[in-house]
């Protein structure tokens, strides 16, 4: 498995997970089907952080792969503003569905911190997970993650109970 730069050649493998989520009805906001044009040009504004909306923050995407098959993504924010204090953090990561629960959480968020301490000058990372999605808090806590709270985060008509952990570069 390696850590790469969103490629064209995953594309069909990485628009086929997000929607085995969809299909689950897991509808996160990072889960939006786009065509690959769009897609990546959608990476690129967001990595150099041209023409983004007022509330977002330059960000890298990065995808884990294995031969021809994407297995999941990861994004690093680079830095916080107000709203990714409360949710969101520095990094984010989902796995595709089919490889829950075998380990590659706990390796793609270790080498997303590898990529950080080598291209970011932080101290720390903030990541959050809902409360109730064990399987992402002991992704966390495997990679040295420390708890130092829980608040209510609103959206819309929903409140999320949000795990807030740190994690010392």
């Amino acid at each position: 498995m390696k850590l790469i730069y969103p490629d064209r050649e995953y594309f069909c493998s990485y628009d086929a997970a997000i929607e085995k989520y969809l299909q689950k009805g897991i509808t996160q906001y990072h889960l939006v089907r786009y065509d690959a044009d769009t897609f990546f040009e959608r990476v690129a504004r967001y990595r150099t952080g041209k023409d983004l909306p007022s509330n977002r923050l330059p960000c890298t995407f990065l995808w884990l792969v294995e031969e021809s098959e994407f297995i999941g993504e990861v994004s690093i924010r680079h830095g916080l503003n107000d709203a990714l204090l409360r949710y969101g953090g520095h990094i984010g990561y989902w796995v595709r569905s089919t490889r829950w629960n075998s380990g590659v959480g706990t390796q793609m968020l270790a080498m997303a911190l590898d990529y950080v301490r080598a291209h970011f000058d932080f101290e720390r990372v903030l990541i959050t997970c809902d409360d109730d999605n064990i399987g992402s808090a002991r992704v966390i806590e495997k990679n040295g993650g420390i708890l130092e709270n829980k608040i209510e985060n609103h959206f819309d008509d929903e409140t999320v109970l949000t795990r807030r952990y740190w994690i010392s570069l």
